[in-house]
């Protein structure tokens, strides 16, 4: 009797010991799993050179140009340049005595590259001249720097003197006579003064260095 409860003892042992190591192998080939939580995944980095829809919509070119413009360029104001225009043909067709060339005229001999003698005084030839005018009155003609002035002026050269303009312009006149003796033949002079020529918007030169506007 005592020898049956020894080998029933034995076979428990051993059914227990076979269950156990079936249950570590299924355990062993079974896959663990998590659930339903998985594993944190990284936000994808923005491409900084893909514009974002929604900051940054796409543009339609047909809607910019029918955008109005944000600083549209004013328009010409064409009755102020009709008025400048009419002005300035009044001044440069203003009446001057016979025989005296009108500004425009004065103005195109100047463009041809005649020579310009201012007869003014010397301090009014420094405060603002004709581009290009050469300081020649009664007085300085035969000193050395009125000699030296004449030596610049070819003979035959069209040369038109100026002044103050007008019938009252006697050293312009005077000038004229002079420089008739000493054999120049084309000479002409500008009816109107060096003011109406800078008025104009005419070239102009000073010595000391600041030109008219």
């Amino acid at each position: 009797m005592k020898c049956v409860h020894t080998i029933a003892g034995m076979l428990a042992i051993v059914g227990l010991g076979y269950i156990t190591g079936v249950g570590h192998s299924l355990v062993r080939t079974m896959p663990v799993i998590l659930g339903a939580r998985s594993m944190p995944t990284s936000a994808p980095k923005a491409d900084p050179l893909q514009a974002d829809p929604q900051t940054n919509p796409p543009t339609d070119p047909e809607q910019e140009q029918a955008s109005p413009d944000a600083n549209p360029v004013p328009a010409p104001d064409t009755d102020f340049d009709a008025d400048f225009d009419a002005r300035l043909d009044a001044r440069l067709d203003a009446p001057v005595p016979e025989g005296m060339l009108t500004l425009r005229q004065a103005h195109e001999m100047w463009i041809d590259g005649a020579y310009f003698v201012d007869s003014r005084h010397k301090y009014e030839y420094d405060a603002g001249h004709i581009s290009g005018a050469a300081h020649l009155t009664a007085e300085t003609f035969f000193t050395n720097t009125g000699q030296a002035e004449i030596q610049t002026i070819p003979p035959d050269a069209p040369v038109v003197i100026y002044c103050l303009g007008g019938d009252e312009c006697e050293a312009s006149k005077n000038t004229l006579a002079l420089l008739q003796q000493f054999g120049y033949t084309d000479l002409a002079i500008m009816g109107v003064g060096y003011d109406e020529w800078a008025a104009a918007g005419l070239p102009t030169d000073s010595t000391t260095g600041e030109d008219s506007p």
